[in-house]
């Protein structure tokens, strides 16, 4: 796990010590996702050095006589995770067998890498190191950008193929890793923060209001959008090949709605026996790791899922795996009972961590430091993280994934329900829709009024409305559909048709995987986490996996009488019967009650609607949605 920096400067007019300077900067700002090690690499300055040598020049003295400076630049800051030792430095330098040389920078964790480097080395390549890092550039020498299919694992990477002169900017299949780049017509500049991007000196910070709007319509900035103008997200499943007097160009290798189409023909009991195996298989690759692991075990089912499997598949020295769960003086949001009765079944050595009121006001603005960009999210995951870097871990198990995955919210029980009544006349819906101004809990029956599959998603998954989030911007309501047509759901265009084919079930899983999975919760996660230098791990987001599950009919992913049937049959023998029957409880903050009783904390009325703050303290709004009113008047 680390981060990622870089420069590439399509026309080469920028001088090698801009450059440099740039990339270092940017690792800097990045220094707590690698506190380990730091590294920087320029294609120039190698060239330069071999010069110089030839003519007897200084380097300084050969950059000055080569003013024109360098293309490429990396900057990498490392938390070893994989191969401990220095060899393991990045940017990292491989020449494959046909003397072809590339250099990477990478963050993340490649789990097959052990069979995908014994495959390699059977066809003559041979290795230096013992990290997952030096198998990627061996895997793209042979097999190039089908290279990028065959990894398992989470990451984000840029990779130079020396001879081509081209840099591959390369995105996991589901974003659990975070990417962003900035492009003009001179550089394309990246890093895994938007923050050490505008650290650089080369990005301007100009805002953009679209991430406004769609932030306040979802409770997060979806990608491409960032709060930059000209700064983009990598989606998940792409990447971006970048080359001297060309304009970068973009291509989707993965799609996760493929899997939904290719339905498998089995049983019940079938099904359940392969996602057992499957999921064993999973933990067992997520627990290869050369530094301090644990598990964070909130008393859900995901969470409890993992954690017997971690300790019965766990081929650690360690006698105990260790867990980690966050308890509260609020007994209504706490889990700790369950969370006890799963470690003592498991026989886990369990930290818990209080978290208070004081906690939480206290680490204020490191809490929207570690944002990045702005999100109603994430906040436990800061806390919890924090719990894990005391207890000396460096990597850490998460039930992320397992709810968009096995359809573990209650929207999934009642999607077929919702589209059904969407294709209702609108005559006969217009009584629902009127039930929006009666106040913030009806305000999103107003998306009834649309069959599409974009307002089935909003339904379920939207903050405010776009006639709230035009009010409270100052905006058109045009404005706001535009942002919602053209940039946030832009790319579905071209897939409308397969998706209307979706069974509901199916339709909200893949919107849930691909929108909100992928724009919050492991955006959040993986900066809060990493905030304190901490790697999480999400084995329910592990490919075969995934796409095994999606392939299975929706029928057998909802139950009256159990959540999640599939995946607690999977697990019965080994997590407590009180856990497997228990009703769904979203690991959240008592949120509410702590900002009800602040009165210190300036949310600037400015921008917060005084009828919605009125409404909060009386109870009649949602605390996620009076949050984001706090975080807009913050980063507006």
């Amino acid at each position: 796990m680390c981060a990622i920096a870089g420069v590439f400067c399509r026309n080469n007019k920028l001088p090698v010590d801009i450059l440099q300077g740039a990339v270092h900067k940017m690792n800097q700002a990045q220094a707590r996702r690698g506190p380990d090690d730091q590294g920087v690499f320029s294609e120039a300055q190698i060239n330069a050095d071999q010069n110089a040598d030839k003519r007897g020049l200084t380097i300084s003295e050969n950059q000055r006589r080569n003013p024109r400076g360098s293309a490429i630049v990396l900057g990498n800051c490392r938390l070893a995770i994989i191969d401990l030792s220095s060899a393991g430095h990045q940017p990292m330098h491989y020449k494959a067998k046909d003397g072809r040389a590339f250099w990477i920078t990478f963050n993340g964790e490649i789990y097959n890498f052990e069979e995908l480097k014994r495959s390699l080395t059977g066809k003559g390549y041979v290795f230096k190191t013992h990290t997952d890092t030096e198998v990627i550039q061996a895997l793209f020498a042979e097999y190039g950008e089908a290279s990028f299919r065959m990894l398992r694992g989470m990451f984000a990477f840029a990779l130079f193929d020396v001879r081509a002169g081209k840099l591959f900017l390369v995105k996991d299949y589901y974003g659990i890793k975070p990417l962003y780049y900035f492009k003009d017509n001179e550089k394309v500049v990246f890093a895994s923060t938007i923050g050490a991007l505008l650290e650089s000196g080369l990005v301007p910070r100009e805002k953009n209001p679209k991430a406004l709007i769609s932030f306040l319509l979802l409770g997060s900035v979806p990608l491409p959008l960032t709060t930059i103008k000209n700064v983009f997200g990598l989606e998940a499943g792409h990447y971006l090949v970048i080359e001297k007097d060309k304009d970068p160009q973009k291509t989707k290798y993965y799609d996760p709605l493929d899997a939904f189409f290719e339905k498998k023909d089995v049983d019940f009991n079938s099904a359940v026996s392969e996602v057992k195996r499957r999921l064993e298989d999973s933990v067992k690759h997520h627990l290869i790791s050369d530094a301090p692991l644990g598990v964070f075990l909130s008393g859900g089912l995901d969470s409890s899922a993992l954690s017997a499997l971690a300790a019965h598949l766990s081929t650690s020295d360690i006698d105990k795996l260790i867990t980690l769960s966050v308890v509260f003086d609020e007994k209504e949001f706490s889990e700790e009972y369950h969370s006890d009765r799963a470690a003592q079944k498991i026989g886990s050595d369990h930290r818990k961590i209080k978290i208070t009121k004081e906690d939480f006001y206290n680490s204020f603005e490191e809490i929207f430091r570690a944002m990045d960009q702005p999100t109603i999210d994430g906040i436990n995951t800061f806390f919890v993280s924090w719990a894990a870097k005391k207890a000396g871990l460096k990597a850490v198990l998460s039930g992320l994934g397992g709810d968009e995955v096995f359809c573990g919210y209650p929207a999934f029980r009642r999607a077929a329900l919702v589209r059904y009544i969407q294709k209702f006349p609108l005559f006969i819906k217009s009584p629902l829709t009127l039930f929006s101004f009666l106040g913030d809990r009806f305000a999103k029956l107003a998306y009834f009024s649309e069959d599409d599959i974009l307002s089935f998603y909003l339904m379920n998954r939207g903050l405010f409305s776009p006639d709230e989030t035009a009010k409270l911007l100052g905006i058109s309501q045009r404005e706001v559909t535009n942002v919602i047509r053209d940039d946030i759901f832009s790319h579905l265009r071209a897939q409308e048709g397969r998706l209307q084919k979706l069974h509901p079930v199916d339709l909200l899983s893949y919107f849930e995987i691909t929108l909100y999975l992928q724009n919050q919760l492991l955006k959040d996660t993986d900066f809060m986490s990493m905030y304190h230098s901490v790697e999480v791990r999400v084995p329910f987001l592990d490919r075969p996996l995934v796409e095994y599950v999606a392939s299975l009919d929706p029928k057998m992913k909802i139950s009256k009488k159990i959540n999640k049937p599939l995946l607690a049959e999977a697990v019965r023998d080994i997590v407590p019967q009180e856990i497997l029957t228990r009703k769904k409880m979203g690991f959240t903050f008592p949120f509410a009650e702590w900002l009800k009783e602040d009165t210190d904390i300036d949310y600037n009325d400015d921008f917060i609607a005084a009828d919605l703050a009125i409404k909060f303290k009386a109870g009649k709004l949602h605390w996620s949605r009076f949050w984001a009113l706090a975080i807009l008047a913050k980063v507006r």
